[in-house]
């Protein structure tokens, strides 16, 4: 861990976490705190009040090839520094869409889809990630732990809603906007693997995409990647309600709710480590199997300690899910075509994380209840698990039957 954190790598690695924090805590912990008053000043219903980060999430996803040519042919400081300038002029015109009454609605609809949105993906998970991938070989794990890990979106919701009832959604857009300013000379430092004294050379994409979509590997890998990120979603949201449903407090289903994000800070560390340890795709299977468990254990005790247990080792593993797949995805496909391979993920990944949590709504509402849901959850946590499984046996035996995936 310490040379992760120290060292000319170190610093390339405290730039990157810096990235992520403020490109996730900005836009996913940011819009946390600002929905209720959002929906307020504008007078919209919750559904157009919520509508903006399902966009930057939706734009995120569909950037994530773009993004990754972005990066093999102009570098990624060239890139991180760009996503900073635009996701602050996003911020600003967030500060500014209070001034135009009613009608400002959209323009937050506009700054979250564009500037935002595709900002996430110039110096958010996906670049700072690409960064310490290229610097960190041939053993990234740790490094993509420590940088991956969402300290900022836990912070900033305690910080920002005071600064929102005392002085309005304009000055914290406005605060917002400045700590993107306050970055970018920060990721002035940023520097391509190429620079490295090392010698690794310059990461480009060396699989055509093309190859990458031929190879049944991809499609496993996204599957299974995809199945342990919408399950984590359908767990944010609809934790409360299946806890009240099994009939336990409201504010007690909002703590184990509160619970999954404090584990998330730790979690995205500690399946970075296990990565080193076990190897990428059997931390995916173990944290399909502790999910598997743990969505057990929630639909047998109301027992609130065991609940709050139980939330904290899935909300750790599910935080290390994308951690986990760059590294099973540099493993396979080779770091050179890593950023072709990550941003093709992130696009085959919209239908598991958009379709499947709206689909769990419908079968709570079709079968009277979370059971089904629940033990379809489980169904699928084992599945992958198998699948991860079944891959690592592959890559071990190597061979005809490695060359097959």
């Amino acid at each position: 861990m310490d040379s992760v954190l120290t060292g000319g790598r170190g610093a390339i690695a405290w730039r990157a976490f810096l990235c992520q924090n403020l490109a996730v805590g900005a836009a996913f912990g940011g819009f946390g705190i600002a929905v209720l008053p959002m929906q307020e000043l504008f007078d919209v219903g919750r559904g157009l009040a919520t509508l903006g980060l399902a966009l930057a999430v939706l734009v995120m996803g569909a950037a994530g090839p773009l993004v990754a040519n972005l990066i093999a042919r102009f570098g990624h400081r060239t890139t991180i520094l760009s996503g900073i300038a635009l996701s602050g002029i996003g911020y600003l015109l967030l500060a500014l869409a209070p001034t135009l009454g009613p009608d400002g609605i959209y323009l937050v609809l506009f700054a979250y889809c564009l500037p935002i949105g595709i900002g996430l993906v110039m110096f958010g998970p996906f670049a700072a990630s690409m960064l310490v991938s290229g610097w960190f070989q041939p053993n990234p794990a740790t490094a993509l732990g420590f940088v991956n890990m969402p300290l900022l979106f836990a912070i900033l919701p305690v910080a920002g809603a005071p600064i929102i009832a005392t002085y309005g959604l304009g000055t914290f857009y406005l605060l917002l906007a400045g700590l993107h300013l306050l970055l970018l000379p920060i990721a002035m430092g940023v520097r391509d693997p190429a620079e490295h004294s090392s010698g690794h050379g310059r990461v480009r994409a060396t699989t055509s995409m093309r190859g990458i979509l031929s190879r049944p590997v991809f499609w496993l890998i996204a599957a299974g990647g995809g199945t342990l990120s919408a399950i984590g979603i359908v767990g944010v949201s609809h934790l409360v309600a299946f806890g009240v449903e099994r009939g336990i407090a409201e504010e007690q289903a909002a703590m184990l709710l509160s619970a999954t994000g404090a584990a998330s800070v730790v979690g995205s560390l500690a399946v970075g480590m296990m990565c080193g340890y076990l190897g990428a795709a059997r931390a995916l299977a173990l944290i399909g199997l502790v999910t598997a468990a743990g969505w057990g254990l929630l639909l047998a005790t109301t027992n609130i300690p065991v609940m709050l247990t139980v939330v904290l080792l899935v909300g750790a593993g599910g935080a290390g899910v994308f951690p986990a797949v760059n590294v099973l995805a540099g493993q396979v496909f080779g770091v050179g075509a890593l950023h072709r391979v990550i941003g093709l993920y992130g696009l085959a990944n919209l239908p598991f994380t958009f379709l499947l949590p709206p689909l769990a709504g419908v079968l709570h509402d079709r079968a009277g209840g979370y059971g089904p849901v629940v033990m379809s959850l489980i169904a699928s946590a084992v599945v992958v698990a198998l699948l991860f499984l079944g891959l690592s046996g592959m890559r071990r035996r190597g061979g005809a039957a490695a060359e097959m995936v």
